[in-house]
């Protein structure tokens, strides 16, 4: 079995496993991401690759409203059940969907995260520009990645660092810049940038 695929796209019995191990371990990273956002009460938030919801669920208790797309069922399965009440009260909305093509009207969004799913993305290109058009002008997105490949180092993170800012210059975001927190096994890097 290959355990990244299942990182990339969880499915089946294995892939609820993987959701619920995603929820437990990356709270810290979470909450760091969070805070360079600065999510607010009025705000609108979206998350891309949202895995069990568990962010969304951690969002929704500060900002106003809060989606998601995942291209897995079985998170948008998970997720649905992890925030039914917040679904209901129309404050949390998660849909099936993919970075490439977000089903939301423009500029809908104040703030867009995802939080270890750009490494899975094939092009950068045509997410970062659906991201910048459900952006609201002045919108923040912020790419965290934990590089955690085989051999994976500090010096990892800052490549991949370094790769997403230049692809998110190359797609007219400004004022963009990488953030770092020592974690483990290797750190985080956190890609911010604004839409004009």
């Amino acid at each position: 079995m290959d355990w990244r695929s299942q990182f990339a796209k969880p499915t089946g019995l294995t892939g609820r496993m993987v959701g619920r191990l995603m929820a437990m371990k990356n709270r810290d990273r979470s909450l760091w991401v969070f805070s360079m956002l600065d999510l607010r009460p009025t705000d609108r938030v979206l998350e891309i690759g949202f895995g069990s919801g568990a962010d969304i669920a951690r969002a929704s208790g500060t900002a106003a409203f809060v989606a998601g797309v995942d291209h897995s069922e079985v998170m948008v399965r998970q997720a649905t059940r992890r925030n039914a009440p917040a679904i209901r009260a129309g404050r949390v909305n998660v849909q099936l969907g993919s970075a490439g093509k977000l089903s939301y009207p423009d500029s809908s969004f104040d703030k867009v995260f995802a939080i270890n799913s750009a490494q899975f993305w094939k092009d950068m290109a045509k997410p970062l520009e659906e991201i910048g058009r459900v952006l609201k002008p002045g919108g923040w997105l912020a790419l965290a990645v934990q590089p955690r490949g085989k051999h994976a180092t500090d010096e990892t993170t800052r490549q991949v660092g370094i790769g997403i800012s230049k692809a998110l210059t190359a797609s007219g975001f400004e004022e963009v810049h990488c953030e770092f927190q020592q974690m483990r096994p290797v750190a985080t890097v956190c890609v911010l940038g604004r839409r004009p």
